[in-house]
């Protein structure tokens, strides 16, 4: 019986166990990685490099034998008994879902995409779900992760294995500098001009992305700011508090605004109500993690970064320190630290037949009982009031989600969160949807604040928080960096509503601001914007950024 028994454990230890050395480990699964996980990579390198050249074709064998020597050094640094092939296995994993993003939509990877990904929801999260990411996810990192499972990893005594180990990067490096300097006009033109492209190198792409957002995560003493505000002469001597609505538009495109010239009715109620649109305005970010917090930051996005915004308040503490309460109603995936300090309200917990299917809520929602959520709001002072309301506006990937069947307007729609499985039409279609029954949306708001006129002056500011990509040059969504970000994720649309009394006890010029508006603006002016609306003086605000300063009688 032994002699059957001992030939097949021999068998089962030889063929479904492998043995090699911690760098044979590191060799291999990071050449797999190369190989399996930079379809995208690779594919942006051919556009850029005529591969049917000698030349060509030489430099795209040297990038990737250099992508290949730096993840082996990047995974031999961390090669530790006992964690070495769990680690690898979620890198494995990591790298085939990354791998499938890239791919399907034509994104890039960086600190700011793992901001955003750490800071969304289930229901965000969910939106992306699909057959094709859980086949890559088993293909290209389970199954290759199963057989690291059976990998037997060998070391050394430890001084022993450290010196091994340590000679084998120092040549990789060297290996590594030597492929460099051998095309360096190539590679300088590589690293200096295409940044987008070196970002899409998987898996250094996301640990690089991963590794810089943990080194700027910890958390930090919150300063105060506007410890001075209070409401001025003007705010004080109106006939009726002022209710401000301030709308948070999600991934908006001003393009796609027909108030703003696109030859399609998307904004057909819009274009009959007394707005003064603003179609030259451009976002602090292209993703809702940096664009929400600047642009309620006092910070302009030149100096923005997530830890500074973190470490002081925005302008919603200024206005509420000023005697006014604040409340912020979300049906999207929370104010990322913007509210922290004031009422919120998540509007997505609801589930209210007329305004929620099973999946989510829509943004009427929104307006919920906001008649009685406003006579609750504590009256402070004069009773002045404001309420922003974050839509979850045109979030892709799955646009038709966001609206309606009965608001489905422009057909054929594209209904599945697989947007290179649809027609550019399709795409088009689905989102310009997004932005009608937004239009809607909005004028409905406006008809609420309309009811509201017996006891306030109404006003209410749109503004979306970023643009989108629909399909252009192969890429979808937004995220990209936002120096080479395309004009589609970064123009955004902007206007006021305000009724008669808030432009009568404001003496707003409206010629005035109809003139101004053709020129450009940004997220940097809304702080300073609301403050101005409020009729809140503080140090900290500034009137060349309040978009109405000049249009306002002294």
């Amino acid at each position: 019986m032994n002699s059957l028994v001992q030939p097949l454990h021999r068998f089962r230890r030889h063929f479904f166990t492998w043995q090699m050395t911690s760098i044979r480990f590191a060799a291999l699964w990071s050449l797999v990685m190369v190989l399996i996980d930079n379809l995208h990579f690779f594919h942006a390198v051919s556009h850029l490099f005529n591969v049917f050249t000698l030349g060509g074709a030489l430099f795209v064998l040297c990038l990737a034998l250099l992508l290949w020597l730096l993840t082996f050094i990047v995974i031999s640094l961390v090669m530790l008994p006992y964690i070495s092939k769990p680690l690898m296995m979620l890198l494995l994993v990591s790298a085939a879902s990354t791998a499938y993003f890239m791919n399907a939509y034509g994104i890039v990877i960086h600190k700011l995409m793992i901001q955003n990904l750490m800071e969304t929801d289930v229901q965000e999260v969910s939106s992306l779900l699909s057959l094709e990411l859980l086949g890559y996810l088993l293909m290209l990192g389970v199954l290759p992760a199963i057989l690291v499972g059976r990998c037997h990893i060998m070391y050394e005594k430890p001084m022993r294995e450290i010196w091994h180990r340590l000679k084998i990067i120092s040549i990789a490096l060297l290996l590594a500098i030597a492929l460099i300097l051998s095309m360096s006009s190539q590679f300088a033109s590589f690293f200096r001009n295409h940044k987008d492209v070196r970002q899409m190198a998987n898996p250094l792409n996301f640990i690089y992305a991963g590794i810089a957002y943990a080194a700027e995560k910890d958390t930090q003493f919150v300063k105060p700011i506007g410890e001075d505000a209070q409401l001025n002469a003007r705010g004080l001597a109106v006939t009726k508090p002022t209710l401000l609505i301030v709308v948070v538009g999600e991934t908006a495109r001003a393009d796609h605004f027909s108030i703003n010239g696109y030859d399609r009715a998307t904004t057909p109620l819009l274009a009959q109500q007394p707005i003064i649109n603003y179609p030259s305005v451009t976002s602090c970010g292209t993703e809702t993690a940096i664009s929400v917090p600047c642009m309620f930051s006092q910070l302009p996005r030149k100096d923005y970064s997530d830890r500074k915004a973190k470490e002081q308040e925005s302008v919603l503490d200024v206005i509420h320190r000023a005697g006014v309460p604040v409340l912020w109603r979300d049906n999207n995936s929370g104010c990322k630290g913007a509210c922290d300090r004031v009422a919120y309200e998540d509007m997505r917990a609801l589930t209210l037949p007329d305004l929620c299917n099973k999946r989510e809520c829509f943004d009427d929602v929104l307006l919920h009982e906001l008649d009685e959520k406003v006579g609750l709001m504590p009256a402070q002072g004069i009773g002045h009031k404001v309420i922003v309301l974050h839509q979850k506006g045109s979030h892709g990937p799955d646009y038709y989600h966001r609206y309606p069947e009965s608001a489905e307007v422009f057909t054929p729609a594209c209904h599945t969160n697989q947007l290179q499985e649809c027609s550019r039409e399709e795409v088009v279609n689905a989102f310009d949807n997004t932005i009608h029954y937004t239009d809607q949306f909005l004028v409905r708001t406006i008809q609420w604040l309309e009811s509201q006129s017996g006891y306030y002056n109404t006003a209410m500011v749109y503004l979306s928080d970023h643009g989108e990509s629909l399909g252009e040059n192969g890429l979808y969504l937004h995220g990209m960096p936002y120096m080479i970000a395309p004009t589609a994720q970064k123009h955004v649309p902007f206007f006021f509503w305000f009724s008669p009394g808030f432009e009568r006890d404001n003496h707003i010029d409206r010629q005035c601001l109809i003139a101004h508006a053709s020129q450009d603006y940004s997220q940097d002016n809304l702080f300073h914007t609301l403050l101005g609306l409020m009729n809140i003086d503080t140090a900290v605000y500034e009137a060349p950024l309040d978009m109405l300063s000049e249009c306002r009688a002294r």
